[in-house]
């Protein structure tokens, strides 16, 4: 099985780092293929990026999805996934449904942590759109510099992350943790260590759920919201 680990933006290091995370949780046997959306922007981290990375995304993946069993799509937000899903006839993943389809069954109510608090209404609105507003206790975030700034030493940013669980868990009965992005996936093993609550990484979700996805030949239907587009792809240009 050949999965692709496709990065909304256009930064490399983004996409190596996705790719280590999606092999270390890929079965024996699975092809973990990165792919780089290099016509999007460096960095999604507002509305105007998540529109900017959405088009180039959905145009390239069509032609590099024919060669992969499934795709993942590697962030913790829209950029364009319905209109992937619309385009293409194999599995389409994405970061935020497979860590709330996954905590659906374990908790009664999750709080997901992001990255910076001008991204909390963009995930509230993501949590609404995805239809796990009634799971979802609470958003909130850390406040990590922008991308290619220096990044915090670790046990800065874990001690953050339990901070915010705790207070979600203490004021809003959230009993389990999201983490609101891969750029936060690798903390999730020291995080475990801090809190009761159980933590959800998403992109070790989006893996595993698009293998079985795969494994049972399932895919998005095409009867309803992501029947291909009416017209030829190629008079959308």
């Amino acid at each position: 099985m050949r999965l692709l680990i496709a990065n909304p933006n256009r930064t490399e290091a983004i996409t190596d780092a996705c790719a280590t995370l999606a092999r270390a949780a890929a079965s024996p046997g699975t092809e973990i293929v990165p792919w780089t959306n290099r016509d999007g922007p460096p960095v999604i981290d507002s509305l105007y990026s998540d529109s900017m990375a959405g088009r180039s995304l959905a145009r390239s993946l069509v032609t590099i999805a024919q060669r992969v069993d499934a795709v993942v799509l590697a962030g913790f937000g829209s950029y364009g996934t319905g209109a992937v899903k619309e385009a293409l006839d194999i599995p389409v993943i994405g970061l935020p449904e497979a860590a709330m389809a996954f905590a659906a069954p374990l908790c009664h109510r999750f709080v997901i942590v992001t990255t910076s608090p001008r991204m909390i209404p963009y995930t509230q609105d993501l949590v609404h759109a995805l239809g796990f507003a009634a799971r979802c206790a609470a958003v909130r975030a850390v406040g990590l510099p922008p991308v290619g700034k220096d990044e915090p030493p670790a046990p800065e940013v874990v001690r953050s992350l339990a901070a915010e669980v705790a207070a979600a868990h203490a004021s809003a009965g959230a009993d389990l943790a999201i983490l609101g992005g891969s750029r936060l996936s690798p903390y999730a093993a020291a995080l475990r260590g801090c809190t009761p609550l159980v933590v959800i990484e998403p992109l070790a979700c989006a893996v595993a759920l698009a293998e079985s996805l795969a494994r049972l030949g399932l895919r998005q239907s095409k009867a309803g919201k992501f029947a291909p587009p009416p017209r030829p792809l190629g008079e959308y240009d």
